[in-house]
This record gives structure tokens, sequence and C-alpha cells, in this order.
């Protein structure tokens, strides 16, 4: 999962801002310390969002390092916790706790992006939801 950052050199900083989730914004000294502060910027922002169980903000600017747009990757965590909250939006965790046979506490984890939750896990879950996994590397 990846958002794209607007970089653009004002005096002496790297200002940086998400066309796609408005309020992001960040800087950095150089092009590089811009980019590791859009990514904390970006996680930061995601993870409040996720917490207040805001939707997870649509992406529809396209990268293009010529004219300033990079891509950003969310971290890891997050984006499966983010990616879970918006596959089950609509349904309650507790009929999904009885689909799966596990406890409201254990399925919490599927949210909190502090967690790791493993393959088969998520494949039980995806099954709970009526969906398939799919893993891919891009």
């Amino acid at each position: 999962m990846q958002y794209i950052a607007k970089i653009y050199k004002e005096d002496e900083s790297f200002l940086v801002e998400f066309p796609d989730i408005p309020g992001c914004l960040t800087y950095g000294n150089s092009l590089e310390e811009a980019m590791e502060m859009a990514k904390d910027a970006l996680n930061g922002i995601l993870y409040v969002r996720l917490k207040e169980k805001e939707p997870l903000p649509v992406s529809k600017t396209k990268a293009n390092a010529k004219k300033g747009f990079y891509a950003i990757e969310v971290e890891c965590n997050l984006a499966v916790a983010y990616t879970v909250f918006e596959a089950r939006r609509g349904k309650s965790a507790a009929g999904l706790c009885r689909k799966m046979g596990i406890s409201r506490q254990a399925f919490c984890n599927f949210e909190n992006p502090h967690k790791s939750v493993s393959i088969p896990s998520l494949e039980k879950l995806a099954k709970a939801l009526g969906k398939r996994l799919e893993i891919s590397f891009v």
C-alpha cells in the first residue's frame, strides 16, 4: 500500500504534502530526509485515522519523480490492519469472532498495527468475511 507525496524545494527546505490526504504535511533539509519524514508523517496520520475508525483515504495521485511526485510505502503491519478494518466494514466483530472460533481480544490483533498476524490467521479471517486472501509482490 502506498500514497504519493508531492515534494518540492522552497528556499533551503524540501516541503512534503500528500494530495490524497489533506493535512498530512512535513519537510526535510534534503530530498532524502524529506522522503523519510514523509514516511513518518504518512504512517502517523494513517495510524490516527485507523484508531479513530476513519475510512482509508483513496489514493488517486500517480507517481512521477520528474514532477516531484514520489511513492511512499505504508508500514506493512499498518497496511494489513487498515485492510482488515476496511474489509470488515459493516460486519460485526462479534459475529466474525463466532465464525472464526476466537475471542474478541484475539480478533483485535487483526486491526492493531502493533501486532503481527499469521497468514493462516488471515486466511481464516478472509473465509469468515466471505473473501479469499491474495498476496502479491509488486
